[in-house]
């Protein structure tokens, strides 16, 4: 992916460029595509806060630093510091930790101290126009919409405010994240990062009369401070804009089913030819869906339970037959016996591949470290408050575990496979490129096989990808000529559904519009579908 420049004020460390670098790899490697919308919209003056939800552990901040152009300071939980490596590398970047109260034994007056602190020194940093990342929601979780946030975030934009305004620095802002995740658990799965509009604060209150308030008791007169009173307020704008800008539903079949009435909607609005959108075109369906359904269910509610009735209920169908809305089409196309003669040969061929070189390589190079990380993972995930963090711990063991597997198994056989001194020098070695190898200097043979452990991983990937696809393929060749699936009725059905699903944005100005209007801070899109106009 091409990431973005950094800004010429906001040059990161050397050692924020090589931890961003390798992060970078990562992300790359990690997932298949990653898309970035509306990175050219950031203010260009005044520090900036970036506030995103939590749902994918520590594959969030990780995507943030790589995606966010210039360098940024992040917090984390403290008890992260304790990790060895990690702790390392967080002090490299300058990674500010958060005194949480069940993470920390000291007692509630040194957390509340030390916390006091990190938001001054944040506030600072804003006030001083550097771009820090906070989640406040507080932690990482499961849930299909943002959890109630805590007040950090709009106290570190107090404090950077007035501070901007005592140094005479432009006024700082705080601008929401949307992370879309096909899967943040899995690998070489889809994400799209969504810079939102900064948020629309309001007044500054004054300054409190209030004595301390950073290490102040919580009584009723602080409670009810003019301070306490804006952070507040400006804390539920971010929460309502965090779930508008991450399509929050009150569940993740709800969230599914947006994403199903987007494929079908888009698949009948396609015609013939049904191209594959990008993951940000996606996003930006599903938001649409998500709009005009919403704001139909608010003014029919009886029509939106009629339609999502059907929908599931079509759905479910779809599913036992294992067809997708896209695959409804060109039934010709896919019962002819070119398709079964160009999906048999696909079979063969990334079969045949997957036989020898390519998966025996993969093999070596992933399978022990495979085991590994998927039985640390299940060990973790036994455990309720460590399921949020799943991908997380995925990462984190692999990118530990499989370089030192691919050093170890590297040496090993390059040492083995030609050295002198190896116990199997005088054995004549099967095949072409084993011999061949056998001519060549040990430490080079490792230095290729080094090289050749992940290049053979990525292609055993694309090869069991394309293997699934035409086997998935060949079936469904199979029972469509077989009349096990009605095809006339399940197609009559289908589109007279997606067809109604469509309707529902018949006459609607929706996101994505040239005439729409970005709700102002504070409200959900569908507060701001209206008819449109018949002028």
């Amino acid at each position: 992916m091409a990431w973005e420049d950094d800004p010429p004020h906001l040059q990161p460390s050397v050692g924020y460029l090589r931890v961003r670098k390798v992060n970078r790899m990562i992300m790359d490697t990690w997932f298949r595509e990653i898309s970035v919308v509306d990175v050219d919209t950031l203010p260009e003056e005044g520090g900036i806060i970036y506030a995103a939800w939590h749902p994918g552990g520590l594959v969030d901040p990780m995507l943030m630093m790589a995606a966010l152009p210039g360098g940024i300071t992040f917090t984390a939980k403290s008890t992260l510091f304790k990790v060895p490596v990690l702790s390392k590398v967080m002090k490299t970047i300058n990674v500010q930790p958060i005194q949480r109260a069940q993470d920390s034994s000291a007692s509630p007056e040194m957390r509340k101290q030390a916390n006091s602190n990190l938001i001054v020194t944040l506030g600072d940093l804003v006030a001083r126009g550097e771009r820090i990342v906070i989640f406040p929601e507080g932690l990482s979780h499961s849930e299909s919409y943002a959890m109630q946030l805590k007040t950090g975030a709009s106290r570190i934009l107090m404090e950077a405010q007035r501070k901007a305004v005592e140094i005479g620095a432009p006024r700082p802002h705080i601008i929401p994240i949307g992370l879309h995740y096909s899967d943040q658990h899995s690998f070489r799965e889809r994400v799209s990062l969504q810079i939102n509009r900064p948020v629309e604060v309001p007044p500054m209150p004054a300054l409190s009369e209030v004595k301390d308030q950073k290490v102040a008791s919580l009584d009723e007169e602080v409670k009810a401070s003019p301070d306490r009173v804006w952070c507040k307020d400006v804390t539920d704008l971010l929460h309502v804009e965090l779930n508008r800008i991450s399509h929050a539903q009150e569940t993740w079949e709800d969230r599914e089913l947006v994403w199903r009435a987007r494929r079908m909607i888009h698949t009948i609005r396609s015609g013939d030819k049904v191209s594959k959108p990008s993951f940000h075109e996606a996003v930006l369906g599903s938001r649409r869906v998500r709009a005009a359904w919403q704001y139909l269910s608010k003014n029919d509610t009886e029509r939106t339970d009629r339609l999502e009735a059907r929908f599931k209920s079509h759905h479910h169908e779809m599913e036992k037959i294992q067809l997708r809305s896209w695959e409804l089409k060109n039934r010709e196309k896919k019962t002819s016996l070119n398709a079964f003669t160009k999906n048999i040969l696909f079979w063969v061929w990334s079969a045949s591949w997957m036989l020898g070189l390519v998966t025996w390589s993969a093999m070596i190079a992933t399978g022990i470290p495979y085991l590994i990380v998927r039985l640390l993972v299940n060990k973790k995930a036994r455990n309720e408050e460590h399921k949020a963090g799943v991908g997380s711990f995925k990462l984190l063991y692999s990118i530990g575990l499989y370089p030192i597997w691919w050093l170890f198994t590297a040496l090993t056989l390059g040492w083995l496979i030609a050295s002198t001194s190896s116990p199997i020098q005088d054995i004549s070695l099967p095949g072409m490129i084993l011999p061949m190898l056998a001519t060549i200097p040990w430490m080079l043979v490792s230095f290729v096989l080094l090289l050749w452990w992940p290049i053979s991983a990525r292609l055993h990937l694309k090869l069991y990808g394309r293997l699934c696809k035409s086997w998935r393929n060949l079936r469904l060749w199979f029972r469509l000529r077989s009349g096990q699936v009605q095809w006339e009725t399940l197609i009559s059905s289908h589109n007279i559904l997606a067809q109604e699903m469509a309707s529902i944005g018949d006459g609607l100005v929706l996101p994505g519009d040239s005439d729409w209007i970005d709700p102002p801070s504070g409200k959900d899109d569908w507060e701001m579908v209206k008819l449109r106009s018949s002028d």
